[in-house]
């Protein structure tokens, strides 16, 4: 019997394709999402916060290395890694409401704005505007 030759490695392409297309597998089965319109948008937001968290990842670590100070353009516990990435993280109703609500019950414990409440407001409720260089 002949081998198989090896599958050649995935593209960033066809790795976010396949990512894309199985969110969107996912996304059909919840019964609050009505077709693409509902769907997409959302899907929208998710990729944006998930790749602005890994970007914000990498910053960080750079400017640790070059012993500098960084500020994230979010701020706990509203990263992806805060409330998405966890495996004890915030699913169903309660991650409704996390993401909808104008004030709720944050994954830390805490009561503060949701996410799109959080983010609407530019700097976020619980952050401070970076200080001016001296």
């Amino acid at each position: 019997m002949a081998k198989r030759p090896a599958a050649a490695p995935q593209t960033t392409a066809q790795r976010l394709d396949s990512i894309v297309k199985s969110a969107r597998q996912i996304m059909r089965k919840d019964k609050g999402l009505n077709g693409d319109l509902d769907r997409l948008p959302l899907l929208t937001w998710v990729l944006f916060l998930k790749f602005l968290d890994d970007m914000e990842r990498i910053h960080e670590d750079e400017a640790v290395l070059a012993g500098k100070h960084f500020h994230a353009a979010i701020d706990p516990p509203y990263r992806w890694r805060d409330w998405a990435a966890r495996r004890d993280g915030i699913t169903g109703p309660d991650l409704i409401r996390f993401l909808a609500a104008e004030e709720t019950i944050r994954p830390d414990g805490s009561k503060g704005p949701g996410l799109f409440a959080y983010l609407a407001c530019g700097t976020g409720a619980t952050s401070s505007p970076p200080s001016s260089p001296k």
